[in-house]
């Protein structure tokens, strides 16, 4: 089957050579990608998040990263992520984007090197590697060498079925390719489509890599093709932006922007550009380098984006405000708290009604309840799948849990400066200890982020025995936390049972959750690094609960006090 793919002679091996070998290549270079990240690990972040306080910097980890893990988008969207937590500005973005547009070429000179012949015999090393190695890092790099191997057989299959449909349709494809280099704007369009469809840029010049080797399309042809590609991979960007954040919508808008413009400019220098790529391309062909007629192509892919990146590394500010024009900014976080605020807390009904400013206080409350049940429903995502977008505003949470604790208790205590009632004062009271049980669950809610951040990074790995009892834990504080501002909310003294019911269960489970911890360590089930810090989560997770149970107790205690009162009557 494999010979006859090689060598088709009919419509339908044709088509499984060019659909199929096309489906092999890109699987091939997201294996490769993906297995030359893990690889590298948590470093990549830390790389792209520290060593890009500069556009120029931003452009050398871009371009280093790309090359490294085969993927401008796998980039782009790294970047995004280190954007919205706030440990990147947009002019290094911007700068790892260029970079990681310079980066990307890479894969066009790996096809270059025309080693189809050889792709299986990598293949074969690949899968030795994956299958009879234990060790992870060999494993890894027997997948960085098998996705080598099939994205050059994924090529020779496409091959294949391309010199096959030119060689059954020559006059056909002759006047096809005659009209690309009269109307190159046919061709810039072509290269746009082809690439939206299939999601990447690195296959479609890989096509035009293989139908430029056969000589049936001229460079005139060719090229804007190739500018076609560049402009078509930005759909990708625009896609995984829809519904994202104004952050992504900016990056998204900056892709666009470079690849459009640099399609724009080397359209309009086209014929000069064909001139030099000639000239590039019979030296290419010359008995002293040897080297493959498609490596043409990557070069012209090259110069395009260098010579891009380096028109509007100048530009960078400009475009900044260009873009920010463009996508407006959202409200921030703080200012729509500090209006909530101003709306909740009337000054001026203190000396009017204190019942009345009670009651704003009870929607204030009841907001700030909902902010705790966010934060904490956020950091138990983020302590099993790492995210970006769940850490970013896990910090916005916190820091409007910190506001709200300060502006309701200064507000509280000018109301008690007024002639209140004793049963407002009680009730001033409870205010009081809730909305400062409220700020330190969101403060442990934090210190278990910046745990997980840690781990993310250092990639610490947790057994599955630890996940499980932290899954356990968290479900079970999950419960407090709900049920205690359930119970605050609507005087609801079931609920208040709950909290106090599952409080003990929570002090248990953090007992017998480190003592198993501490035996797979002193196994050697976990590594002794991670002994401290699980007893920290479990910690802060046990205090969260402490903290519900208090927030609880407030509602027991008033219902109760009022029992004991009417007892007595």
């Amino acid at each position: 089957m494999i010979y006859t793919l090689l060598n088709p002679s009919g419509v339908f091996e044709t088509f499984l050579a060019i659909f199929g070998g096309l489906g092999i290549f890109l699987y091939g270079i997201n294996l490769m990608g993906d297995s030359l990240k893990d690889l590298a690990g948590s470093k990549l972040k830390m790389i792209i998040e520290k060593s890009t306080n500069t556009p120029i910097k931003g452009i050398l980890v871009g371009c280093g990263l790309t090359v490294i893990i085969q993927s401008s988008s796998g980039t782009t969207a790294l970047t995004v992520g280190l954007v919205r937590a706030g440990l990147m500005t947009l002019p290094q973005a911007i700068g790892v984007i260029m970079g990681a547009n310079i980066g990307t070429t890479i894969t066009a000179f790996i096809v270059g090197l025309n080693i189809q012949e050889y792709s299986l015999i990598f293949v074969g090393v690949g899968a030795i590697l994956i299958f009879f190695i234990n060790n992870r890092k060999v494993k890894d790099l027997g997948k960085v060498i098998c996705g080598f191997g099939l994205l050059f057989f994924g090529l020779q299959l496409m091959s294949a079925g391309l010199d096959y449909v030119i060689a059954t349709n020559q006059e056909t494809c002759e006047k096809l390719f005659t009209t690309f280099s009269e109307w190159p704007i046919l061709g810039l369009l072509l290269g746009t489509v082809v690439t939206a469809v299939v999601q990447s840029s690195s296959a479609t010049i890989a096509i035009l890599q293989t139908i430029y080797q056969t000589g049936q399309i001229s460079l005139m042809g060719a090229l804007p093709m190739l500018l076609g590609a560049n402009i078509g991979t930005t759909i990708t960007a625009v896609i995984a932006s829809i519904g994202g954040g104004v952050e992504a919508k900016k990056t998204s808008v900056f892709h666009l922007i470079f690849n459009i413009f640099g399609a724009v400019l080397f359209m309009i220098l086209l014929i000069p550009w064909v001139m030099l790529m000639q000239v590039i391309n019979d030296a290419i062909a010359s008995d002293v380098l040897g080297l493959h007629p498609s490596m043409t192509i990557a070069i012209a892919h090259f110069v395009f984006n260098f010579i891009t990146t380096f028109i509007l590394f100048w530009f960078i500010k400009p475009i900044i405000k260009l873009i920010n024009k463009i996508v407006k900014d959202s409200p921030k976080e703080e200012d729509v708290t500090d209006k909530l605020l101003n709306e909740l807390l009337d000054y001026s009904l203190i000396k009017k009604s204190t019942s009345l400013s009670l009651k704003f206080i009870d929607n204030c409350i009841e907001h700030m309840g909902q902010l705790v049940i966010k934060d904490y429903e956020l950091t138990k995502e983020y302590s099993f799948k790492e995210d970006e977008d769940k850490y970013k505003e896990c910090e916005v949470l916190e820091k409007a849990l910190d506001d709200f604790d300060k502006r309701i208790h200064d507000y509280l205590i000018n109301l008690t400066l007024e002639q209140i009632q004793p049963s407002e004062n009680k009730q001033i009271s409870k205010y009081l200890d809730t909305i400062k049980d409220y700020e330190r669950i969101g403060d442990h809610c934090s210190n278990i982020i910046g745990f997980f951040k840690d781990r993310y990074l250092r990639n610490l790995e947790l057994s599955t025995d630890s996940i499980q009892d932290l899954e356990q834990m968290f479900e079970a504080v999950d419960l407090m936390v709900k049920n205690a501002v359930l119970s605050i909310n609507k005087n609801d003294k079931e609920a208040a049972k709950i909290v106090e019911e599952t409080e003990p269960k929570v002090d248990s489970m953090q007992e017998v959750f480190h003592e198993r911890h501490l035996h797979r360590v002193s196994s050697g089930a976990c590594s002794y690094t991670n002994s401290e810090y699980y007893q920290e989560l479990l910690m802060n997770l046990e205090r969260i609960g402490d903290h519900s149970k208090n927030v609880a107790d407030n509602i027991l205690s008033i219902n109760r006090s009022s029992n004991q009162e009417l007892n007595m009557a």
